[in-house]
């Protein structure tokens, strides 16, 4: 797709919350956020229909496997889509090669020719570093000053198993929702979750038996971060579906 050409549809893979797809139809572009978890699918309806009159028309939430995208006529426009989003490390939920490939095909099939589908990964440094192989986590905390509580997130726990075969990390994940005044625990929010971590060559390699061709790689939004620069962030890789 010539990069000077604008984008008037867009398809998000394991959409979440949709943040992304609802940004995406605020700005004009007719986005479709597939999701298959039918409780996070209400969620993002329910932030939507919070939007009140502000809510954009021009977004459908689908419930949908991310291998194997299936879209009504109705849904899909006619030609297939200018661009396909996969954001936030959603990719490490392909568990096998054999998931990513399903995946990738059918984003091809689903992409006009020239479409563009944008995958946003950790960053190989967080693999060759050894930080996941040694089971290395991070936590933040949020502070919601209008309700009065603190969310703290624990993403991997020091410990956390690494396969280094599979390359799936078994990522403890928690969710602490405080009292900001008392520190008194609300809620606690815990699941261990099994995370693919691709490497780049891998990633090319995949889509390429897909039918997709590599366009470019970046670490981090900003296009104007290299992968290898010391301000990358995570691994954006962006492949083609040939013309």
């Amino acid at each position: 797709m010539d990069a000077t050409r604008t984008v008037a549809s867009a398809l998000e893979l394991g959409a979440g919350p949709a943040w992304h797809s609802v940004a995406a139809a605020k700005g004009g572009i007719q986005a479709v956020a597939l999701e298959q978890n039918a409780a996070m699918r209400a969620h993002a309806m329910n932030k939507l229909a919070a939007l009140g009159d502000a809510a954009p028309r021009n977004i459908r939430i689908v419930e949908g496997d991310m291998r194997d995208v299936a879209m009504a006529p109705t849904t899909k426009p006619e030609g297939g889509f200018d661009v396909a989003l996969m954001l936030l490390g959603t990719a490490a939920h392909l568990l096998t090669h054999d998931d990513a490939m399903r995946c990738f095909k059918s984003v091809r099939e689903n992409l006009r020719p020239g479409g563009l589908f944008i995958v946003e990964l950790e960053h190989p440094w967080d693999l060759f570093s050894g930080e996941i192989a040694q089971g290395q986590g991070d936590a933040w905390e949020r502070v919601d000053e209008e309700k009065g509580v603190k969310v703290y997130v624990e993403w991997g726990r020091d410990g956390d198993n690494f396969d280094i075969e599979s390359q799936i990390y078994e990522r403890t994940v928690s969710f602490s929702l405080v009292d900001a005044s008392t520190e008194a625990v609300l809620k606690i929010v815990q699941e261990v979750v099994p995370c693919k971590i691709f490497t780049a060559p891998e990633m090319v390699a995949l889509a390429n038996a897909a039918g997709l061709e590599f366009a470019a790689a970046y670490g981090d939004m900003d296009g104007r971060i290299a992968l290898d620069d010391e301000n990358a962030h995570n691994m954006i890789m962006i492949f083609r579906r040939p013309s």
